[in-house]
């Protein structure tokens, strides 16, 4: 196989873990916002059912701060000139 068509190869599979992953979170933002409108209407989670929201929701933030810290950062560097 030549340099080309391991590269190919290679974009494949990233592109097909980038799929995979993005089905996966779309999953996992659907059974929490399930979760979360259960917790609306007054509806009792199970303690895995808890203990999956209270960890997805810091996943979340965490990933928010991160994003905010990113752009800040872009933002800074754009107006120093680097």
């Amino acid at each position: 196989m030549n340099k080309e068509q391991e590269e190919l190869l290679m974009k494949e599979k990233e592109d097909y873990n980038y799929q995979c992953f993005d089905g996966m979170m779309n999953s996992l933002f659907d059974l929490a916002n399930e979760l979360h409108d259960r917790l609306e209407e007054d509806e009792e989670l199970t303690d895995a059912e808890a203990v999956f929201l209270r960890s997805f929701d810091l996943y979340v933030d965490s990933s928010c701060e991160l994003n905010d810290l990113d752009s800040g950062e872009e933002v800074e560097n754009e107006q120093s000139g680097i």
